[in-house]
């Protein structure tokens, strides 16, 4: 027996059927697909995204249309070909990073509804898959990545810096950028140096530590921010203790004199290190890592040293150590004349080596009566009034204290008198 559907009863499952209808209806109204003009534009077949360039932030966010969403969000992932290197898909659609080089890259991108869908009413989930195509220009970048920390008060610093076109991060690959606007983005330069045509430069006047940040453009796309930090201190001086003369006068010393002089730095940043630049020292001389000249000169003659003084940042200052060492002192009188009663005596002692001032005194025996010795000529002088075989001892002393001896005999003789005429 075949029941019969009451009034209701047809009218709910005409309502049904409506309802299913247009649930196909929809589904095939709303396909899942890319979004034809946001963000990337459909050239048919290719989806062309926005350029990128180099070195610049970039930064799109994907927008599909249809299918589940926007209810549940939408799913993305590459499916074939390269993004370009330095960029990166996430799940949810946003394609970002920093492009690292240039080129036009091709590759295949797959939008899909929530998969496993997280509503029992979006089934089955839907796919679309499209191909897409992004060109990443030459960028501009700030290659000088850090500033020579060298700067000091009172000390005129300069410090140039360059910007490329590059094409490659990873290696950095471009040539010499032209047409480069510099200026300061945030931060400030140390008081008394500015920023012109890519070079910091001026006098530094004040101390302390700055950080600022420089911006290298070309025109809206090719910009680079680089940051710096630099710090000014006191300028590097060093101090040289006595023996050691004050450059440019020579250090004069003597064979086989110990030595020593210490060279002490100060300003910079307090660590030091200091040798021999360039020249040499005197043979028998050496500098140590505390800035000390020490030895024993073994050899007569000029040499002339540059000693470096440099700090941790870099600065440096350099000493010019010039040297000018004498034979040790000696005696070089051979003999001294003879002498007559009553006549005038005059003979002159005579040393080599050492320094000034020279000094000459006797150590041993007597004078003849008569004479004297002029101990800062090294003359003797006088009117013998008696004859005789003096021995004498001479002490010459020069002036690093230093003496030589020798042992001379003074005859004198009498004085013939006359003979009477018959």
């Amino acid at each position: 027996m075949t029941r019969r559907l009451t009034r209701p009863g047809r009218l709910l499952l005409a309502l049904v059927l409506v309802g299913i209808v247009a649930g196909v209806a929809a589904t095939v109204a709303h396909a899942l697909a890319f979004d034809d003009a946001n963000p990337c534009h459909d050239t048919q077949p290719v989806f062309v995204c926005p350029q990128g360039t180099v070195a610049a932030s970039y930064s799109i966010q994907l927008v599909g249309r249809g299918g589940c969403g926007p209810a549940l969000p939408y799913q993305y992932r590459v499916l074939s070909g390269a993004l370009p290197p330095g960029l990166s898909l996430s799940s949810g659609g946003s394609l970002s990073g920093t492009p690292s080089a240039s080129g036009t890259y091709s590759f295949w991108l797959e939008l899909s509804d929530q998969n496993p869908p997280s509503q029992s009413w979006c089934n089955p989930p839907q796919q679309a898959q499209r191909p897409f195509s992004l060109t990443v220009a030459p960028g501009l970048r700030i290659t000088t990545n850090s500033l020579p920390q060298t700067a000091s008060v009172g000390v005129a610093y300069s410090a140039t810096l360059d910007a490329q076109i590059v094409t490659n991060l990873n290696p950095l690959t471009g040539t010499g950028a032209s047409g480069v606007t510099w200026t300061i983005a945030s931060g400030a330069l140390p008081p008394g140096l500015s920023l012109g045509s890519g070079v910091i430069s001026g006098t530094p006047t004040a101390e302390g530590s700055f950080t600022f940040q420089v911006r290298a453009a070309i025109d809206a796309s090719r910009t680079s921010i680089q940051t710096y930090s630099l710090t000014v201190r006191q300028p590097l001086a060093v101090t040289a203790s006595k023996p050691l003369a004050t450059a440019p006068l020579p250090t004069l010393w003597e064979v086989g004199v110990p030595f020593s002089a210490k060279l002490t730095p100060s300003g910079g940043n307090g660590t030091y290190t200091i040798a021999l630049a360039d020249g040499t020292l005197p043979a028998g001389l050496a500098v140590a890592a505390d800035g000390t000249i020490s030895g024993t000169p073994h050899t007569a003659g000029v040499s002339r040293a540059t000693i470096r003084t440099t700090d941790g940042e870099g600065r440096t200052v350099d000493y010019v150590a010039s040297f000018g060492i004498a034979n040790k002192v000696s005696v070089s009188t051979l003999l001294l004349r003879p002498g007559k009663v009553g006549k005038l005596y005059r003979a002159k002692l005579s040393s080599t080596g050492g320094l000034t001032p020279r000094i000459w005194k006797v150590t041993s025996g007597q004078f003849p009566k008569g004479l004297r010795l002029d101990r800062a000529t090294g003359i003797v002088s006088g009117i013998p009034r008696k004859a005789g075989s003096f021995t004498l001892t001479f002490q010459v002393t020069d002036g690093l204290k230093v003496t030589a001896t020798k042992t001379f005999k003074i005859v004198v003789a009498e004085t013939k008198k006359p003979k009477k005429k018959p």
